[in-house]
């Protein structure tokens, strides 16, 4: 049996997970995003918006890898159902949160 990456721990992912929602909500606001908020379940950290008191999921990043130079993620996007849709796009957050900005924005939109 294989064994879990150490980072699976509940402490350890909780920590990395709190590192990731700020720099995320950073990124948000340093974008005029305020619309939307960030919080993690597991290893995935969602980005999302609220409609009529309802969290509507936008896209999540998935933790792949902990490298010394950063956590690994992949992109997952929420289509109209609000069901996760992978993507082949992995990378670091600022990476995968900067190329949505410039080539998937419409999903960050306020609407």
């Amino acid at each position: 049996m294989a064994r879990k990456p150490y980072w699976q721990d509940p402490g350890i992912r909780r920590n990395h997970n709190e590192t990731a929602k700020t720099a995320l909500r950073k990124l948000l606001e340093s974008n005029d995003l305020v619309h939307l908020d960030v919080l993690s379940r597991g290893d995935h950290v969602v980005i999302y918006s609220e409609d009529q008191g309802e969290k509507v999921s936008r896209i999540r990043f998935t933790r792949i890898d902990v490298q010394k130079d950063g956590d690994r993620y992949e992109l997952g996007i929420a289509n109209h159902r609000g069901r996760w849709e992978s993507t082949p796009f992995t990378g670091k957050l600022d990476e995968l949160f900067k190329m949505v900005t410039e080539q998937f924005g419409w999903l960050l939109e306020d609407y």
